[in-house]
């Protein structure tokens, strides 16, 4: 049983990692495909812009240089042989050229005029395949008209998405809301590298995009997956060890009789303990070979599988990246046989003296390392070196088991000593293991809490959105957009428009123009937008950005040479709450007010949508506002405390310490049990001696002291590393919460318990 045990935990820890690896890089794969297609897949997406920019990227596009985009929505429908119809609303994308949205997965990208490609969803909403004639209604009469369906498609992110992606006549796209193009000169020359030095213009890359995509889905779908690995690796390797050693040490014919037996006839003592330990890689490593086997098989089979039941489009082929699967199962398969020939073999020779020399290495090596450890925390708080406070917290957890066990004080009498040499050699490194996960779990618990920031104030904003965009969205959540705020951009292609402390604004007038460190601080200076009028916002400040007699001052920079131009202090209306946000403008103009007019601020047609209560909106048209946003607009850039992500973060928080607990419990019972078998003769030759229950449970007090004080050091040292605050104000970096807390209870009570269970006699069985 134990045989078949063995090789079923060696299958399972090396199936299970080749499973999740792969699907991990799948997922993010796919998001990385469908940002790629919900961005035309060209290299730059350009929106925004004076009529000059607009005229100029008109004439690209009668060039063949660059290409026009309209999205709109409307409906797709398909009427069948025998007369009857069916219709579908879609997003419907129209292209002045050839078309690279989503993932082909049928038939060609539309690239010739009146030819259009359908998302999966919406070709078998409208029961359409490839070679159908597809009529599109929307409310350009010039746009609505038949296609051919040539090309079924996918967002790789979100299969269930129906869109249409069409070309249409250079003629027939009025209003052009982007254009996409790969030429470099596009955006190098001309009015648009003019304008998009002062963001009049609004430029997307395709590998931002990606990036920003892929960025994403680590921090907010998948937030501390880095550390998933490292928790993953350390739970197979404690299960692996400790059914290795229990496969090694049970039943009649234990492996360390078969050692002795084996070095009493002669056989050198590493012989006799690699003859024994081969037992164990007899089904280790076949176990290791045939689980990577199993999972890249069950993988390859239900990749699909997995892939559908997150919404995304996956496509696998084994690449190096796959390949890393091994390598980390290899890790486990390394560490777990090294650590097991230490834990099986490797014992201290102990005698009564408690001032040995073995003894004394152990106390040395571990505090060297626990002092190591406290440097490194130290330096990533001083020197900003992340890595350090992670592996400080992590090798600090480690060197406790060792330190603790070793320390003189904890085995003052003979027996004590006794019972220490018998136990260390599984105790040492099985505490060093649970340590070191309880330290990396409130390591991990604390970062996923300072990862939500600031409490979250319910807002969404979407920057750089052009009119259209905002038209769009006011279209289809009519009762959303009433209710939230619309800030526009001045246009700055002649002046930045910028506002100014009083403190800056009066270095301004006493330096002159030309002293540029009187408003290059961030802090002195920020954004000024405008707002319809009759908004509460028009004529309001941050706190900052007030002065006594309710007014503040206003820069106007040339954007060539980053000179002043003009100053002036204009009336406000007070201050704002909303504008202490770090993302939102430090001052806000009415569009006609006096104060726009007398600096002759102009509206651009960046427009930035603030959506007060955010969370309080249904879930799916959360998702939805999100999706339009992203598809129409791969440029917009999205701030969004998110109460969903917040949840997120802090469900992470509370499973990571709350698993490593239940782990790191596990393997302290275990232990606690086979130090009370080791110890049985000596607790009834003690009880023989008349020992009271208290000096019993001494035998148990450096196991114990290990566990409880071991247990509170390595959280805490977790909780140390893993917030950069110590010379800097708390507030800055968001909180670590107290999930990380969550071992410390558990591990009191159940060395409570053990501590009253080693108390009671010792039962002599016939």
């Amino acid at each position: 049983m134990l045989t078949i045990s063995l090789f079923v935990v060696a299958l399972l820890s090396a199936m299970l990692p080749v499973v999740a690896l792969n699907s991990l890089n799948l997922y993010v794969q796919a998001a990385k495909e469908g940002a790629a297609g919900q961005s035309g897949g060209y290299t730059y997406q350009i929106s925004g812009g004076s009529n000059d920019v607009a005229e100029e990227l008109r004439q690209q596009v009668q060039n063949g240089k660059a290409i026009g985009v309209k999205s709109t929505q409307g409906s797709v429908g398909l009427t069948s042989a025998s007369g009857s119809s069916r219709n579908t609303i879609a997003d419907i994308t129209f292209l002045t050229g050839p078309s690279r949205y989503g993932t082909l997965i049928e038939g060609h990208q539309p690239s010739q005029k009146n030819e259009i490609s359908l998302s999966r969803a919406a070709a078998e909403q409208i029961d359409a395949q490839l070679g159908d004639i597809v009529t599109v209604q929307c409310d350009d009469s010039a746009l609505s008209s038949d296609y051919k369906l040539i090309g079924i498609t996918v967002d790789a992110a979100n299969t269930n998405t129906v869109y249409a992606t069409a070309v249409s006549s250079k003629d027939n796209l009025q209003n052009i809301q982007m254009w996409l193009t790969d030429d470099d000169a596009t955006v190098n020359q001309g009015e648009v590298a003019k304008e998009s030095v002062t963001k009049n213009v609004n430029i997307g890359y395709i590998k931002s995009t990606i990036r920003n995509a892929e960025e994403t889905v680590r921090t907010r779908d998948l937030p501390g997956c880095q550390w998933y690995g490292i928790v993953l690796f350390l739970c197979l390797l404690c299960v692996h060890i400790a059914v290795m050693t229990a496969f090694f040490r049970a039943g009649q014919c234990s492996g360390d009789a078969v050692v002795e037996a084996l070095v009493a006839c002669g056989f050198p003592l590493t012989t006799s303990r690699w003859t024994v330990f081969r037992g164990l890689l007899i089904c280790t490593i076949p176990g290791a070979a045939i689980g990577i086997a199993a999972g890249y098989a069950v993988f390859g089979l239900s990749y699909r599988t997995i892939g559908n039941i997150f919404a995304q489009y996956w496509e696998w082929q084994p690449s190096a990246t796959s390949l890393l699967s091994i390598f980390f199962v290899a890790a486990i398969l390394l560490c777990s046989l090294c650590l097991t020939w230490l834990v099986l073999f490797f014992r201290m020779s102990f005698k009564h003296d408690i001032t040995t020399r073995n003894a004394l290495w152990y106390i040395i090596l571990s505090s060297a390392v626990l002092m190591f450890s406290c440097v490194a925390i130290e330096r990533y708080h001083a020197a900003a070196w992340p890595f350090g406070g992670s592996v400080g917290s992590v090798m600090g957890a480690c060197a406790l088991g060792p330190l603790l066990l070793s320390l003189p004080w904890l085995f003052r009498t003979p027996a004590q000593c006794n019972a220490i040499e018998r136990t260390r050699s599984l105790s040492a490194p099985v505490c060093a293991l649970a340590l070191l996960l309880l330290g990396a779990s409130s390591l991990f618990s604390g970062q996923m809490m300072i990862a939500t920031g600031n409490p979250d104030n319910g807002l969404f904003i979407a920057d750089y959105l052009t009119q259209d965009d905002l038209n769009y969205l006011v279209g289809k959540y009519p009762e959303t957009l009433d209710k939230a705020i619309v800030l526009t951009a001045p246009d700055e292609s002649r002046h930045l428009v910028r506002a100014a402390t009083s403190h800056a604004y009066d270095c301004v007038i006493q330096h002159g123009s030309d002293d540029a460190d009187c408003y290059s601080d961030s802090d002195n200076e920020t954004t000024v937008m405008l707002v319809d009028s009759n908004s509460s916002l028009a004529g309001k400040t941050n706190d900052v950005h007030i002065a006594e007699g309710g007014n503040t001052g206003i820069i106007l920079i040339d954007p060539a040479t980053q000179k002043i131009t003009q100053a002036a202090q204009v009336p406000t209306e007070g201050t704002d709450s909303l504008l202490n946000d770090y993302t939102m403008p430090g001052v806000v103009l009415g569009i006609d007010s006096p104060q726009a007019k007398t600096l002759g601020l102009a509206p651009s047609n960046r427009h930035t949508l603030v959506i007060t209560d955010f969370p309080s909106i249904a879930s799916g048209v959360r998702d939805s506002i999100r999706s339009d946003i992203i598809n129409r607009c791969g440029y917009a850039f999205i701030t969004e405390h998110d109460t969903t992500s917040y949840r997120s973060y802090m469900a992470r928080a509370i499973a990571i310490p709350a698993l490593a607990t239940i782990i790191s419990g596990l393997t302290f019972a275990a232990l606690a049990i086979s130090t009370r078998q080791t110890q049985s003769t000596l607790r009834w030759m003690l009880q023989e001696f008349g020992a009271s229950r208290f000096q019993l449970m001494r035998l148990f007090r450096p196991l114990g002291i290990t566990m409880s004080l071991g247990s509170t050091i390595a959280v805490f040292l977790g909780w140390l590393g893993s917030h950069p605050w110590i010379v800097a104000p708390a507030n800055e970096f968001g909180t670590t919460g107290w999930w990380w807390l969550i071992p410390l209870p558990i591990i009191f009570v159940e060395t409570a318990l053990f501590c009253w269970w080693f108390s009671l006699p010792e039962r002599r069985h016939q």
